[in-house]
């Protein structure tokens, strides 16, 4: 039997980052709203790691690039060998797919999360962090 925790986990993710967007947008707080270090802060984020240098074609392709090569490595045995490490991989898949979903639905990223000096995020980049650290914890074991 092959496990698919990794699967749920990944569509856990999107559903919850589409979600939390879908209420960050149909309420729409403003940049500068709330002053606390902890604070919601609604903000089209146009720039990222790649989409200035390619297109939502290329975005795509260098997704589906890095999904199948976890895929491999999964099945390999490289990686994802433990629950931690497959729900790691998950959350990566899960948090990448939400953030092209929204680059490709808008031709830009929801970032709403406000945290003291920190820039603005979302709940694909906080599962995106987390999932490196389950991923490079089971890999320590």
């Amino acid at each position: 039997m092959i496990p698919l925790d990794w699967l749920l986990a990944a569509a856990l993710v999107l559903a919850g980052d589409q979600w939390s967007k879908f209420l960050v947008l149909s309420r729409r707080p403003s940049p500068g709203a709330g002053t606390s270090f902890l604070a919601i802060r609604c903000m089209l984020n146009r720039r990222g790691a790649l989409a200035p240098f390619l297109g939502v074609r290329a975005l795509i392709l260098v997704w589906a690039g890095a999904v199948a090569a976890l895929g491999v490595s999964m099945h390999y045995g490289v990686i994802g060998q433990d629950v931690a490490g497959r729900l790691g991989l998950g959350a990566l898949i899960g948090g990448a797919t939400g953030n092209l979903v929204d680059r490709i639905r808008r031709g830009a990223i929801v970032d709403f999360i406000a945290i003291g000096p920190w820039p603005l995020f979302n709940v694909a980049d906080a599962a995106i962090v987390a999932g490196i650290g389950l991923v490079a914890l089971s890999l320590m074991r």
